[in-house]
C-alpha cells in the first residue's frame, strides 16, 4: 500500500487469544492499594485503566507511592503471565508477519503487558518484529500516543508512514492521536460499531486482512471503515 512502510500491532487479542481477566486483575490491585490508601481515594480513580491508577496512587503517596507501585506492577505482571499460561499466538500470527516483512514494510509490537508475557507466549517475536515497547520502556502507553511515537522512532518512521493495529479502542485512538492510519481487528472484545466510533480507518476481521490491504489486495471496493476479511 502506496504511503505505509511500518505497521505497529497491539499484542493481546490481535496477535494472540486475549486471556486476562480485568475485572479481577483491577480487583487484585486495588486490594494492595487499599494497604497504602484510602478507600475513597482509590474509588476516586474508578474511571482509570489500571497502569494509570498505579501511577496516580503511587504519585499521591509520595515518599511511600515507590514501594506501593513496585507491589502492584510484582502483583500485575503474575496475573498476566497466569492468565498467559499455555498461551501461543494464533495459528496465522507468523505466517502474516513474516509476509508483511516480506513486503519491505518494518514491524513492531506495542503492549500494555509485561516483556515477559510477550517471550512466554511468542518465544521468537524478535524473528518478526523490528521493535517492541512495553510498559517497563515508558509512563505513558496507549491510548497515550507516545507510545505510538516511542516505537515509531525506533523503526524510523513518520506518523503518517505506519499503521497501528488492535483489538481496543485505546490501539485506535493511540494510533489516532500520534497521526496514523489505524485498523481495528475484531478477534478481542471489541464490536465493529465501536470500532466505528472510536474512528477506525479499517477495520479487519483479523490482522491477515492488514497483509492483504498492503499487499494490494484489499480493500476490494469496501468502504475505508468497512469490515474487510483477512481470509486470503
Amino acid at each position: 500500500m502506496a504511503g505505509i512502510k511500518g505497521v505497529i500491532f497491539d499484542f493481546d487479542g490481535t496477535l494472540t487469544e486475549l486471556t486476562l481477566d480485568f475485572i479481577n486483575m483491577r480487583t487484585e490491585i486495588e486490594e494492595i492499594a487499599f494497604r497504602y490508601e484510602s478507600k475513597e481515594a482509590v474509588a476516586a480513580l474508578e474511571g482509570a485503566y489500571i497502569i494509570e491508577m498505579i501511577y496516580a496512587i503511587s504519585d499521591n503517596l509520595g515518599n511511600g507511592g515507590r514501594q506501593f507501585k513496585e507491589e502492584a506492577f510484582d502483583r500485575l505482571r503474575e496475573l498476566e503471565l497466569s492468565a498467559s499460561r499455555g498461551k501461543g499466538v494464533y495459528p496465522y500470527t507468523r505466517d502474516v508477519l513474516r509476509r508483511i516483512r516480506q513486503e519491505g514494510v518494518r514491524l513492531g509490537v506495542i503492549t500494555r503487558s509485561c516483556i515477559d508475557v510477550l517471550r512466554a507466549v511468542f518465544p521468537d517475536i524478535d524473528e518478526y518484529a523490528e521493535a517492541i515497547v512495553t510498559r517497563e520502556h515508558l509512563r505513558e502507553v496507549k491510548p497515550h500516543p507516545r507510545h505510538v511515537l516511542t516505537i515509531a522512532g525506533l523503526l524510523s518512521l513518520s506518523p503518517g508512514e505506519g499503521i497501528m493495529v488492535g483489538d481496543h479502542p485505546t490501539d485506535i485512538e493511540a494510533g489516532r492521536t500520534a497521526g496514523m492510519e489505524t485498523a481495528g481487528v475484531l478477534t478481542g472484545r471489541t464490536a465493529k460499531e465501536d470500532f466505528e466510533r472510536t474512528g477506525a480507518t479499517y477495520i479487519f476481521q483479523d490482522i491477515r486482512g492488514v497483509s492483504a490491504l498492503l499487499g494490494g489486495e484489499g480493500p476490494r471496493g469496501a468502504s475505508r471503515s468497512g469490515v474487510i476479511s483477512g481470509s486470503t
